[in-house]
């Protein structure tokens, strides 16, 4: 009884340890033939990995004769502004009826009128003293005749006095202090009409009828709608690429346009006048190296069958000064610039070469102008890659916009 089912169970414990142990070195023999096999079995060849060069833009250098317009801003005013003033004393009487700033008024108009009771009176005045001057001088003239006939008969030695030579001078001197009394006088009774010296656009009104002015007083200003005036501050950089007036060597004003932006901002119109550069003004300020130029533009208020509105004064406008021509010139993008200037070129192996240019105006807002360090039909990258390097290989694209001219 003691020994019966003890010693089974402990007759049959040896039975797992024996599988263990058995399972090791078969997990170890495995290992074994595995490499084996590796170490017997053909070497895998190596194979070289080389990434996908980039792609990049281009477009086709085309060299052609290029303008330079040089743009600046400014603002229109009148070349001609004129103070219209009162050059004699008393009451204004009558002003013409359609008088009111804005309206225009042709030369020679009529604007005022003041009291011309005095004027008058001091004309009559002015002309009864002539008239007794000039019958003094009759008999002066007279008295000297006859004295220098009876002094002839006589042969003596003749006495100034006695002829009546200072007598003569001090009538004639004074018909001639007379005369001129009675032009100033006249001057005044005309000056009582007060007209407008050239025709034009009233700016400003200074008086009306029943007040008191004296010599000076500002009665309206008046500005010409015959030339109106933009004045702008052109770089020194562009004073080698306009034929400024002011040379001999210029056989004509350079042209220019000036175009006025006008009405809301979703529906902004522009309008154009054409103008030329007159002058140059003052000189070059050396803080911002700016030297300040006039354009002329005449007619700013005439009608166009486009209704093109009036150049009026203050408005701010921006003006394209027509500069000189220059051969073999490419139009570059700004887009193709480098942070230090440079471009980037594809040669003929599809790999990267880096250039010096020369951009020395811009080609509108997007493009510069470039006069060397590109040649006709290289292809130029528009869009740089952010690292680059020279001799990096590409791939090319054609860039949907026109060739770089």
């Amino acid at each position: 009884m003691l020994g019966g089912p003890y010693f089974r169970r402990a007759a049959g414990r040896p039975e797992p340890v024996m599988r263990r142990f058995l399972f090791v070195p078969i997990l170890l023999a495995s290992f074994a033939v595995v490499a084996l096999l590796v170490a017997l079995g053909p070497e895998p060849e190596a194979q070289e990995f080389e990434p996908a060069p980039p792609e990049v833009q281009v477009r086709t250098v085309q060299l052609e004769t290029q303008r330079v317009v040089v743009t600046v801003d400014g603002t229109a005013r009148p070349a001609r502004r004129t103070a219209v003033a009162a050059q004699v004393a008393g009451e204004i009487v009558w002003a013409a009826d359609a008088l009111r700033v804005g309206t225009q008024v042709g030369g020679e108009t009529p604007l005022f009128r003041i009291r011309q009771t005095r004027y008058s009176q001091a004309v009559a005045e002015a002309r009864s003293r002539l008239a007794e001057a000039e019958l003094r001088l009759l008999r002066e003239q007279a008295a000297a005749e006859m004295a220098r006939t009876e002094w002839e008969r006589t042969g003596a030695e003749a006495d100034p006095l006695a002829l009546g030579v200072p007598q003569l001078a001090a009538a004639e001197e004074g018909a001639a202090a007379a005369r001129a009394a009675l032009e100033t006088a006249e001057a005044d009774l005309g000056n009582t009409e007060v007209r407008a010296p050239h025709s034009g656009l009233v700016a400003a009104r200074g008086a009306e009828v029943g007040e008191w002015v004296t010599p000076g007083h500002r009665l309206l200003e008046l500005f010409s709608l015959e030339v109106f005036e933009v004045r702008v501050s052109l770089p020194d950089a562009a004073l080698s690429l306009v034929d400024l007036p002011f040379r001999e060597s210029a056989s004509r004003a350079p042209p220019a346009r000036v175009t006025a932006t006008l009405g809301p901002p979703n529906a902004e119109v522009r309008w154009t006048w054409e103008g030329r550069l007159a002058r140059m003004e003052g000189e070059m300020d050396p803080a911002t190296r700016f030297v300040p130029a006039v354009i002329e533009v005449a007619k700013p208020y005439e009608t166009t069958p486009d209704g093109r509105p009036p150049l009026v004064a203050g408005m701010f406008v921006q003006v394209e000064i027509e500069g000189k021509e220059f051969a073999d010139v490419a139009t570059v993008p700004l887009s193709a610039f480098r942070a230090d200037g440079t471009v980037l070129v594809v040669d003929g192996e599809d790999r990267i070469r880096i250039r010096q240019v020369d951009a020395f105006w811009p080609a509108g807002e997007t493009a510069l102008l470039v006069r060397s360090g590109l040649a006709a039909g290289e292809r130029l990258v528009v869009s740089p890659p952010s690292m680059v390097a020279a001799g990096m290989r590409v791939r090319t694209a054609d860039s949907p916009e026109a060739a770089v001219r």
